[in-house]
């Protein structure tokens, strides 16, 4: 039985576009129709050739990660009551190779240079996001483990895409439901580090409210939370979907370590499965190892499924 999957179940059938607007992914077109110039490479499911293809949702935005590049994200949505089939890979690959096909064609289509041509940017990239998601709490949650190894079409499309199961789709709705309960005390803000490609100073960004694409199947999400009757009280979230380990409490606190030469206050990281009682003296000895007391003790742990006096 998938816990994950139970949350998803809450949700309902408006889970994707709940995801959506929680992730600041506003304003999507919808239902987009476009073209097949494949001359005959493309077929449909029925062996015919294609004339067009479609998009569930389109949403193009600036890259915070890459200085002056414009990511499309083409977005193809699988809702479904029944658990995920115990092999998921051929109706995995049907769903994969309609999103490459269609992420070819769009590439070189009209309605790309109509969405594009109000963005200033220096470059552009079509990315895609499969959401494969069930309601049953029978299922299982990670779909991305069992279908890991499976070879998809030959193709000459590079576009990258993101695989959204109901254990990724259910982490990130329940962090911000976590988030959105402090939203009376606390403006939130998703955290864009330093990497290498978005140095330029004109519009380099360091926080927003649109969560990234390259951050969907990332295994912790940073956000920013900003007092708003004190905005000097910067304090910072990093919340995993991984369980509590001793050596992933270690990496989250040096990274937080590593990008707070910003911030100042409270440091949160959160687990789904965090138990004070069982893990508290695990927390302490680790932060014992950094040997820097005046920043560990900035830092708590906490179960964002289950948060208790937090920020209070």
């Amino acid at each position: 039985m998938g816990e994950w999957s139970k949350k998803i179940g809450e949700y309902g059938e408006n889970v994707v576009k709940t995801f959506f607007s929680v992730i600041g992914w506003n304003d999507l077109a919808i239902g987009v129709t476009l073209p097949c110039i494949s001359n005959g490479k493309h077929l449909n499911d029925k062996g015919n050739l294609r004339q067009t293809h479609g998009i569930d949702f389109l949403f193009s935005y600036m890259n915070p990660l890459v200085s002056g590049q414009l990511n499309n994200v083409l977005i193809s949505s699988k809702y479904k009551t029944d658990k995920y089939p115990n092999s998921a890979t051929k109706l995995f690959k049907e769903f994969m190779e309609d999103l490459i096909t269609t992420a070819e064609c769009y590439s070189y289509s009209q309605i790309k240079d109509s969405s594009s041509s109000s963005y200033k940017y220096s470059t552009s990239n079509d990315v895609g996001v499969l959401f494969w998601l069930n309601n049953s709490p029978e299922s299982t949650d990670d779909l991305i483990s069992t279908v890991a190894s499976s070879r998809i079409i030959d193709t000459q499309s590079y576009n990258a895409i993101f695989i959204m199961d109901n254990k990724r789709v259910g982490f990130i709705l329940e962090v911000m439901k976590f988030v959105k309960t402090k939203s009376d005390k606390f403006n939130y803000f998703f955290y864009y580090p330093n990497t290498g490609q978005n140095i330029n100073p004109i519009n380099r960004e360091n926080v927003g409210k649109i969560l990234p694409v390259e951050y969907l199947n990332s295994s912790v999400i940073p956000i920013r939370l900003v007092n708003k009757d004190n905005p000097k009280e910067i304090c910072l979230l990093l919340a995993t979907v991984d369980n509590f380990e001793e050596e992933d409490l270690m990496r989250l606190i040096g990274l937080a370590k590593d990008i707070t030469t910003e911030l100042v206050g409270q440091i949160i990281i959160a687990f789904p499965d965090y138990d004070d009682t069982t893990h508290s003296q695990i927390v302490a000895l680790t932060k014992q190892k950094f040997q820097a007391n005046e920043f560990t003790k900035t830092v708590s742990v906490i179960n964002f499924l289950n948060p208790i006096s937090v920020f209070e």
